[in-house]
């Protein structure tokens, strides 16, 4: 099953108010997921990708999250449905297909 939350604006204000705890995230563009990540911290994580991002011709429209116990299996879950379902993991996961500045 997909992250649980719906995707919300990848901007500073919306971001602070994610959780503190850890969890899986998953960012999107163009409608569609282009990488998902696990972290201990999901509020700090995003921070650190909408930073990263800022910096890079890589854009993110949007953002989601889901609080989990056990971030690595969560995680693995994600990939493993995302792969099935479109027979490639999602682009920035893959390090074939990932973006180069």
């Amino acid at each position: 099953m997909s992250i649980s939350s719906a995707s919300v604006p990848f901007i500073e204000s919306l971001i602070a108010n994610a959780p503190d705890t850890p969890g899986v995230f998953a960012l999107w563009h163009g409608g569609g997921i282009v990488y998902y990540g696990k972290t201990t911290t999901i509020r700090i994580a995003l921070d650190e990708q909408l930073r990263a991002r800022m910096l890079s011709a890589h854009r993110v429209s949007g953002c989601s999250w889901e609080i989990a116990a056990d971030p690595e299996r969560r995680h693995g879950e994600l990939m493993k449905e995302y792969l099935s379902a479109h027979h490639a993991l999602p682009l920035w996961n893959d390090p074939q297909r990932l973006p180069t500045d």
